[in-house]
């Protein structure tokens, strides 16, 4: 938990100068925050379709944002993560597919009072996570160092959750009318997981690896229907 309530921290001390400089025309006069609803956009990571073709795990997930006065944008993302991996070194085998989910908001850094509604954008973006899955896992014979003799293990459908915050930032253009191209990187940071009697999961859907920390990134297709 100390890792989360840091990364908040630090989200929140990032993004104060840019609220604050957000509330103040040429002239230091002050301008109320726009909390108008202007549209809502649907997305799809491109990122993740590529990259099934190169590796043995892989992610990729749909995405609706609200647009809140150009500024502020609530997002819903869910995802498919699978793998399929055996280990070279190890022979371990591995294999999971499953849903992943995540909620937060970007904040449009670009946005002022003379250019309410850019059309290319720089964002910082905030998410929590979070995945249930089941696996398995094959191994090879493993001798015991102890007691002699070797045995493998063959586990299947083996239940694991998991739950994990990201920050980054990220850069949005719009291509036509109502389209946009998107990409971001983002910081993850695992926050709990559940394991099993003899494993645990090697690759977590929606995360990656599974370490204590990792980063990721999205590249979108967006669609975007605006509010007048």
């Amino acid at each position: 938990m100390r890792i989360l309530r840091y990364i908040f921290l630090s989200s929140l001390l990032l993004l104060l100068p840019f609220v604050a400089s957000a509330q103040r025309e040429a002239g230091n006069e002050k301008v109320p925050m726009d909390f108008s609803f202007k549209g809502v956009s649907f997305s799809v990571d491109l990122f993740g379709f590529a990259n099934s073709l190169l590796g043995d795990y892989t992610s990729s997930e749909l995405a609706v944002k609200g647009n809140l006065g150009n500024r502020f944008y609530p997002a819903a993302e869910v995802g498919l993560g699978w793998c399929d991996a055996l280990d070279e070194a190890t022979r371990i085998k591995y294999k999971t597919s499953a849903p992943y989910y995540r909620v937060g908001v970007d904040y449009n850094f670009t946005t002022s009072a003379d250019n309410p509604s850019p059309k290319y954008y720089i964002f910082g973006l905030a998410r929590f996570a979070w995945t249930g899955c089941e696996y398995d896992v094959v191994t090879p014979p493993i001798t015991d160092p102890v007691w002699g003799g070797s045995s493998s293990l063959d586990l299947k459908g083996v239940e694991g959750r998991a739950a994990w915050a990201e920050i980054g930032v990220g850069v949005r253009v719009q291509i036509a009318r109502n389209f946009h191209m998107g990409w971001s990187v983002r910081y993850k940071a695992r926050i709990n997981q559940t394991k099993g009697d003899h494993s645990e999961m090697w690759y977590i859907p929606g995360y990656g690896i599974n370490k204590s920390t990792c980063f990721g990134g999205t590249y979108n297709l967006i669609y975007e229907i605006p509010f007048r």
